[in-house]
């Protein structure tokens, strides 16, 4: 028997959660109900997190505002070139795009822990553990989904703990899935919704480091760009002390990179290693960690981000401004959109809801800056020069869509030889306090899988592997942040347990042969601070 609600809302990150909250402040009467595979509200969220406070507007009251989860905010920028591990370059002033003085600086999963709270008391039905598989469809309209069994074991065989999927019927769908959401991507692929250039992403990896306590440091902010980033990669890391005894520290590096032998776990390991970011974490130790993947395509890589029955906000819809790397914001602003025009009803609440978009502060940001992330593709400062130029002129120059970012990041990869890959090995920090191996990230990423499950990372043809690993060695096994895929005398083994859901592999393989499926609800991840 399907369950009956009159908006089910997919995902409950800042977007689907504002979607909610907006929906019952805005004086919807029918039924809210969220679900989220995470084992509990925030356990599958991770950003930066330096908080533009504009997107709370229109969703939550200053006062609930005021009490968030917040220890620091932004009261000491700097930016920094960093040319090599012992040699960085302060630039003099803070670019203004960049500026975020006063900004809450915190941990993601804590504040949407916190408006986790706020709709349940509003009267939304929230419901963790609950992976929602497909959309159900009927005459071309979305009219529900389906969650995903739980309790089937390896072989496919019912185990005594066995829970069918159910069926959600609603009048209205938001999918709030994240970056690379796969019930998002189907539909964008099936419906025809995609931007004028695919969708391009950077994986963003994370530690949270506890230092010795020093007063008043709390607040303190830095961002970098170019080491160990190469010249043609769209790459930068940040620092930033959430407390006094608290930094976050994390690194993100563009997907269309084009070096297969590139190891992007290593690379944050030899970010932290510098010398302007031991002058933050030195003395530390870190206990947390996490990694996901960021749309950073831009203006031009937004789909059309509604069908029938169904609208598509936040990351999900790519809704990111891809020259601060920021989106939290443009999440909330979506949610709240979607909240209004399913409020508004009429005859398509789909095109209501992009009008709405399109007028947020957010959209406009994206606008300015849609000529920014693509040049980076091509040389380094083609990019920074591109970057000022729009934000000086408002967007307005140049007045063309340059070219790049056309082929889609698993395209842009490109073969190499296993002495590339040893060579590419022999820089590799040390383990410390400060920079644990893979394995122990991932361990402390609280990341936990019920092993007796049906794989949910599917190869698809073994002899496209073969293939992979004669010309591109084998990339997934440097690639993923999580030492999902290694090689075990040559073939490729996958130890699914350790998977963090950032989905880089079902991006980023050159072979497009692998497929992220999901695993049981209540799977995976579970961030408590990051």
């Amino acid at each position: 028997m399907a369950i009956e609600t009159d908006v089910l809302v997919v995902g409950a990150g800042p977007a689907g959660l504002s979607a909610a909250i907006a929906l019952k402040r805005g004086g919807f009467k029918g039924r809210v109900v969220v679900l989220d595979k995470g084992k509990s509200p925030g356990s599958h969220v991770l950003s930066g997190c330096i908080i533009d406070p504009s997107g709370f507007k229109g969703v939550l009251t200053d006062e609930e505002v005021a009490k968030l989860p917040v220890e620091a905010h932004a009261n000491k920028e700097s930016f920094r070139a960093i040319l090599s591990k012992n040699c960085s370059m302060k630039i003099p002033w803070v670019p203004p795009m960049m500026h975020s003085k006063g900004y809450p600086v915190a941990s993601l999963t804590k504040v949407v822990g916190a408006m986790a709270k706020i709709a349940v008391a509003e009267g939304v039905e929230l419901c963790t553990g609950y992976a929602v598989v497909e959309l159900i469809e009927e005459n071309g309209r979305v009219v529900g989904a389906r969650t995903g069994e739980k309790g089937v074991d390896k072989n496919g065989a019912r185990k005594s703990n066995y829970l069918p999927s159910e069926e959600i019927r609603a009048k209205h769908v938001v999918l709030a899935e994240g970056g690379c959401g796969i019930l998002t991507e189907k539909l964008i692929k099936a419906k025809g919704l995609q931007g004028v250039r695919p969708q391009s992403y950077a994986l963003g990896v994370k530690e949270l480091v506890e230092v010795p306590a020093k007063e008043g440091s709390g607040g303190t902010v830095m961002h970098t760009f170019g080491y160990p980033a190469d010249m043609r990669t769209y790459g930068g890391g940040f620092v930033y002390h959430v407390s006094d005894s608290q930094v976050m520290v994390g690194y993100a590096y563009a997907l269309d990179y084009r070096k297969s032998e590139v190891d992007i776990h290593r690379l944050f390991r030899r970010f932290k290693a510098t010398k302007a970011v031991q002058e933050h974490i030195a003395g530390g130790k870190s206990v947390a960690y996490g990694a996901k993947v960021i749309p950073e395509g831009g203006f031009y890589s937004v789909p059309k981000p509604y069908a029938p029955g169904v609208l598509i906000v936040g990351d999900g819809a790519g809704l990111l401004d891809s020259l601060r790397i920021k989106g939290i914001h443009i999440a909330m602003q979506s949610g709240a959109a979607a909240a209004k025009a399913i409020i508004e009803g009429g005859e398509d609440v789909g095109a209501r809801y992009f009008e709405l978009l399109k007028a947020t502060s957010g959209w406009k940001e994206m606008k300015r800056v849609r000529n920014v992330r693509a040049p980076f593709s091509t040389w380094m400062p083609i990019g920074v020069a591109s970057a000022g130029l729009a934000w000086v002129t408002f967007g307005k120059i140049p007045p063309f869509r340059m070219g790049g970012l056309e082929l889609g990041d698993a395209a842009e990869t490109r073969p190499c030889t296993a002495a590339k890959v040893e060579a590419e090995a022999k820089d590799d920090p040390p383990a410390s306090p400060t920079s644990p191996d893979r394995l122990t990230d991932v361990f402390m990423s609280g990341t936990i899988h019920d092993e007796d499950q049906p794989c949910h990372l599917k190869i698809g043809d073994r002899a496209k592997c073969a293939e992979c690993m004669e010309k591109f060695r084998a990339p997934c096994t440097r690639f993923c942040p999580a030492e999902v895929y290694r090689l075990d005398e040559g073939k490729l083994e996958v130890d699914f347990s350790n998977c963090l859901h950032c989905k880089t592999c079902a991006i980023k393989c050159p072979m497009r042969n692998i497929e992220w499926t999901f695993p049981q609800g209540g799977d995976g991840p579970r961030y408590t601070r990051m």
